[in-house]
């Protein structure tokens, strides 16, 4: 087995699916600002005082749609269907595990260092910016976002082992 493979599809998918996520992630700013209003610093929340609106309600329905169904799904069966190509014996589970683990391992590094402490947090551009809210420190909390990322990290696993599970029962 092809280790180099395994990590390559699975770090080469999940920067694909990282792209895609920022796009939805900009797209969804542009049309309801507090679209990803409970990821923000509880501080942030509480100056700009209201619940997320129904539109903002709306947009995050769609862009976990975007994100999971349209992007997510097919990248990771593309992923699934390079690596079985790409190794010796075809997929196995641990393989099959391990690359889609590390798909949404990348996807979690990207959303905190690029996402959250790179864009959000330093570069802060007005779209993501909750009205009201502009010039607050908070936004540049880096600890909230290591915390948030941490606290959905054993979703790694989680995907690793179910994806690993379904794609071997199909292959």
């Amino acid at each position: 087995m092809r280790w180099s493979a395994v990590l390559g599809y699975g770090v080469g998918y999940g920067l694909a699916l990282s792209v895609l996520f920022t796009v939805g992630v900009f797209v969804g700013a542009a049309v309801s600002r507090d679209f990803l209003l409970n990821d923000y610093p509880p501080a942030v929340q509480r100056r700009y005082g209201r619940p997320k609106s129904a539109r903002g309600r709306r947009v995050a329905t769609l862009f976990g749609v975007f994100v999971w169904a349209v992007c997510g799904l097919p990248l990771m069966v593309a992923a699934m269907t390079g690596l079985h190509g790409a190794l010796d014996g075809g997929l196995t589970f641990r393989p099959a595990a391990v690359c889609a683990a590390l798909v949404f391992a990348t996807l979690t590094l990207w959303d905190l260092v690029v996402l959250d402490w790179i864009i959000f947090a330093g570069l802060r551009p007005r779209l993501l910016v909750l009205p009201g809210t502009e010039g607050m420190a908070d936004y540049g909390d880096l600890c909230f976002h290591l915390i948030a990322a941490l606290k959905g990290s054993p979703l790694i696993i989680v995907v690793g082992l179910l994806t690993g599970g379904i794609a071997t029962a199909i292959v």
